[in-house]
């Protein structure tokens, strides 16, 4: 209970000076907001359902905000081909300034998306859900193209960046999957097989739930980002067009398939094994 009140009070004071005040202290609320979220969220998977992402891992926990770090660095460095999102600053800084606050900030997204999965699938253990009973066939050829795929998409990106932006979200799957999938690291095309969609759709649905905090807490904030999206940028829900949502659930998958490769590789920890103990 201590950790869902710590986590609901210290969210609640960022959100009121994030868009209450003005001046040093609502120009550095993001890490704040987002640690009271995850704290909260991890709280309350522990008072509901006596389990938590961050009480199975422990101290391990904190790697996810290690991890979380280059991961957005990947795509800011897509964003500057594409130019789909924008930031706005309240003041000038260094670049120094500006690399060190945005990676602190860029650590908090693995640790949101990964807790509030495991809460979804906590929760959704007590509902009977007729998941799709289609299963992905899955063969080394297949894996092999959709390697080459994906290094495809990355290709066509700055020839055609207003055409193929969508594929800043799905080329990581292309790659990060089959390649989990090939040498054994815990990988969701590989969960399919055997366990259904569930897990997938948590993760997915997950990064649409933490999608409509990171949008609405962003919209009176400063600094904040807004978009460009070529086609569909009409019926915005926050700054985000409505149709820039559909993005989410396929970055989902990427924050899984990243951050399971890099526990496997840092300390052997198994996400397909951690998740599903929300299940038990």
């Amino acid at each position: 209970m201590a950790l869902l009140i710590s986590g609901i009070l210290l969210t609640a004071l960022a959100w009121i000076v994030a868009w209450g005040t003005s001046g040093f202290l609502s120009e550095h609320t993001f890490f704040p907001l987002w640690l009271g979220y995850i704290l909260a969220v991890n709280g309350l998977s522990e008072v509901r359902f006596k389990s938590s992402l961050l009480g199975i891992m422990g101290r391990s926990f904190l790697l996810l905000f290690l991890i979380s770090i280059p991961l957005w660095w990947f795509f800011e460095g897509m964003n500057a081909i594409v130019q789909n999102w924008h930031y706005r600053l309240a003041q000038p800084v260094s670049s120094t300034q500006y690399v060190l606050e945005a990676s602190l900030d860029f650590s908090t997204v693995v640790p949101a998306v990964l807790s509030t999965g495991f809460l979804l699938l906590a929760a959704a253990r007590d509902f009977r859900v007729p998941w799709p009973r289609w299963r992905p066939r899955v063969s080394e050829r297949g894996l092999a193209a959709a390697v080459l795929i994906g290094i495809g998409c990355f290709a066509l990106l700055p020839l055609f960046p207003d055409e193929s932006f969508p594929l800043v979200w799905i080329a990581p799957i292309l790659i990060l999957e089959p390649i989990a999938s090939a040498i054994g690291f815990p990988s969701l095309l590989t969960d399919v097989q055997t366990n259904g969609w569930r897990r997938v759709f948590a993760v997915m649905t997950a990064t649409l739930v933490t999608g409509f905090w990171w949008e609405m807490w962003n919209v009176y904030s400063l600094p904040k980002w807004t978009y460009t999206i070529p086609y569909v940028g009409f019926w915005h829900v926050f700054e985000m067009p409505l149709l820039g949502y559909l993005g989410y659930p396929f970055f989902g998958i990427a924050v899984f398939s990243y951050a399971a490769i890099m526990l496997m590789l840092l300390t052997k920890q198994n996400l397909l094994v951690l998740l599903p103990q929300a299940e038990k």
